[in-house]
């Protein structure tokens, strides 16, 4: 049996006998998914799991692989299974919420030691950077395996609510096929274009967008607040300003001003989302400088608080963490 840590750190299993009987359905082309087709989902952490029951609620049973019982969640529709061999036996089709791509790629390689069905699909929601897709799609051409580069964004929230955004990139043909499912976990469906990786890179420089705003923000505000202005009212006024960003829309009103610091997006997420980014800015040759700033920054607040909820960079500026 081979283990990782799905996305969120749980646990899942590749096989406890990796060649046994996997499911071989009829030759289907590229038909669209219906309603009733099973979908193995690996990896059910704070992603993972309301992705499932989004999944279950449009239609969808789920062969779920989660190895860390104490997560699972009983709901009907859902079954859990011991690893991705007994989920193949259900279905052609596996959705992954790893947490980076070593944990994908490896997973992949264990896939590839089973007896597999004639294509396999593979929707991969994973925040992995472009060059690790772009080698995982090499690595699987000519295998049964088809892959689809689908990382989300939307946060736990997003995945709770179902209006994620799924940015996809791979065969044009593959998207069409699985769309119907993606709808089911998220509100707006992107194809970006016919090469794994370049959803990747939609991803990271979303994420590095969103680590800067929260980051400035913070910053901002802290300032504001050293002048004697009410930390709410000021996302307020910036709002319906030129200032308004994803942080003062949401994170910081909802989870600063609040107190609650739980978004259940960690540092260490995002520090390794946005540091994909500067490393491929600097392979490409192509402008970093604010990039090296902000991976500084998110760099330092990981180091001393790893794991720490990501809403945590407010604290950590106004240097009370």
């Amino acid at each position: 049996m081979v283990i990782f840590r799905s996305r969120r750190g749980m646990m899942i299993c590749i096989s406890n006998a990796c060649h046994q009987a996997l499911y071989c359905p009829q030759p289907a082309g590229e038909r669209s998914m219906t309603e009733g087709n099973t979908i193995g989902v690996v990896g059910l952490g704070n992603m993972g799991l309301p992705i499932a029951l989004n999944l279950v609620k449009g239609g969808y049973p789920v062969a779920g692989v989660e190895i860390d019982q104490g997560r699972w969640e009983t709901a009907e529709g859902l079954t859990y299974v011991a690893d991705a061999a007994a989920a193949l036996a259900r279905t052609d089709t596996l959705l992954l919420s790893l947490p980076d791509g070593k944990v994908v790629q490896a997973f992949l390689a264990g896939l590839l030691e089973l007896s597999l069905p004639d294509a396999v699909t593979v929707i991969d929601t994973s925040t992995i950077g472009p060059k690790t897709s772009q080698e995982i799609s090499r690595q699987l051409a000519g295998t049964p395996l088809r892959y689809l580069d689908s990382p989300v964004s939307g946060g736990v929230h997003g995945a709770q609510a179902g209006t994620l955004a799924v940015m996809c990139a791979g065969s044009r043909a593959l998207y069409d096929r699985v769309h119907p499912a993606l709808a089911t976990f998220s509100a707006n469906q992107f194809f970006i274009g016919p090469e794994p990786g370049q959803a990747q890179v939609l991803k990271i420089l979303n994420n590095f967008l969103s680590a800067t705003a929260l980051a400035a923000s913070s910053e901002a505000l802290l300032f504001g607040q050293a002048h004697g202005l009410e930390l709410t009212q000021m996302c307020d006024v910036i709002n319906v300003s030129t200032g308004m960003n994803t942080a003062t829309l949401d994170k910081i009103p909802r989870q600063v001003a609040s107190g609650e610091y739980n978004t259940g997006f960690s540092n260490s997420l995002m520090y390794k989302d946005i540091s994909l980014y500067l490393e491929r800015c600097q392979e490409l040759g192509t402008p970093g400088r604010i990039s090296q700033t902000v991976v500084d920054l998110w760099g330092a607040f990981t180091t001393l608080s790893p794991q720490s909820d990501a809403t945590n960079i407010f604290r950590y500026v106004d240097q009370t963490l």
